[in-house]
């Protein structure tokens, strides 16, 4: 017969047994979503979905990879090939839908990386990941030993980390979509903020447009707005696409 001692115990180490993945889930389950804040605003895709934007800055180390930086004047598309060589590209849609893409990937057939640049109508942007199944069939991928697995942004965004090494990096995101079914996370990034242009620009600006009170030349040329979109997509809580886009409207 168990003394009442032996039955504490084996009851303690019983809640503990049943209570450790709940308690493991709960801290897996912390807040990765940006809280509301009153500088937010909505806008509407092209399905009539409304979204929420936030309105701060991200840092411009996260548009730079391999060489090459969506900021940048010179095409995105002439940066990679002027760093990881010229590659045939694909075209893609029509008028304000169109694309082309340059496709580049590691060396050998074990933990393959892609990384793949676009120029459309307003933004450049480029994706890093482990999965080639949403390229285009027709689309030939470079085999370069200056990407690999441990290729990252100039930030240290890369393939293989985890939710919380994202959100150190960038900050918590806008929107967090789940699939349990598919150990799935999506970290999705939607900020807006104004950037003030180089003072060289600026100049050039201002002797342009002498006659335009300064009050106004201030509102209207000094500075743009900077639109940004980062899609993070995590599998058993590995990073194994990032998508990054940037745009620049004056």
């Amino acid at each position: 017969m168990l003394s009442s001692k032996n039955v504490w115990t084996i009851g303690l180490l019983l809640c503990t047994f049943f209570m450790g993945p709940a308690i493991r889930l709960a801290a897996q389950d912390k807040p990765k979503v940006a809280p509301p804040n009153k500088s937010d605003s909505f806008e509407t895709d092209q399905d009539g979905k409304k979204f929420r934007v936030q309105h701060r800055e991200i840092d411009a180390t996260n548009f730079r990879i391999a060489g090459v930086d969506l900021t940048k004047n010179e095409e995105v598309l002439d940066q990679a090939a002027k760093t990881l060589g010229k590659v045939p590209t694909v075209f893609t849609g029509d008028a304000s839908t169109a694309n082309e893409r340059a496709c580049y990937r590691s060396m050998g057939s074990n933990n393959v990386t892609y990384l793949r640049f676009d120029r459309g109508e307003v933004s450049p942007s480029f994706t890093l990941t482990s999965d080639r199944s949403d390229l285009n069939p027709k689309q030939v991928c470079l085999r370069t030993d200056k990407i690999t697995r441990n290729t990252a942004t100039e930030s240290g965004l890369r393939i293989g980390q985890t939710q919380d090494q994202v959100i150190a990096i960038l900050g918590l995101p806008t929107t967090h979509r789940r699939n349990l079914r598919e150990y799935k996370d999506d970290l999705i990034y939607t900020c807006s903020s104004k950037v003030k242009k180089d003072p060289k620009e600026i100049s050039r600006l201002r002797k342009e447009n002498p006659t335009i009170r300064i009050g106004i030349f201030r509102d209207y040329y000094e500075f743009y707005d900077l639109g940004v979109s980062i899609h993070a997509t995590f599998v058993s809580d590995q990073l194994t696409k990032l998508n990054v886009d940037w745009s620049e409207t004056d």
